[in-house]
């Protein structure tokens, strides 16, 4: 029975310094993905998911992309007064589904199965977008500003 015991109290122990890793170690830091546009579907209600086809421009960050390969993502979206380019870092945040409809160019963090990844655990800067947590909207409309 002591045995048992103290089994258990080594097994509660690993537990407990694995959640106290930093979170950089815990959450992947994943793919980063630039891509055009093709199609989007809205759900028949919203806020739901919206439903975003795409071909890869480019890859900022990860292996399990290429240039050209088609995409298939899941979008929170919803009407109402969001941020058109859903430029959140600190949290799931829908992008406004009309902003996302008329879009042409896009970017997103995603995991290797293709699910979208919204924390921006290395806080890297990918060119004039900054950083990348979630889905973005990239249109010319919605630049970044520079400064002159």
């Amino acid at each position: 029975m002591r045995i048992l015991i103290a089994a258990l109290a080594l097994s509660v122990s690993a537990v407990a310094a694995q959640a106290a890793e930093p979170l950089s170690v815990i959450l992947p830091e994943g793919n980063v993905v630039e891509f055009d546009v093709l199609a989007v579907a809205a759900p028949p209600a919203l806020p739901g998911v919206c439903a975003v086809s795409g071909i890869t421009s480019k890859v900022w960050q990860g292996t399990a992309y290429r240039f050209g390969q088609p995409l298939l993502l899941s979008v929170p979206c919803a009407e109402y007064g969001l941020i058109p380019a859903n430029a959140r870092f600190d949290g799931i945040s829908p992008v406004n589904v009309h902003s996302l409809q008329q879009s042409a160019h896009g970017i997103a963090r995603l995991s290797d199965e293709g699910k979208l990844l919204w924390q921006d655990v290395g806080h890297r800067s990918y060119g004039a977008w900054g950083q990348v947590a979630g889905y973005r909207v990239l249109d010319a409309r919605m630049l970044p500003v520079t400064p002159s």
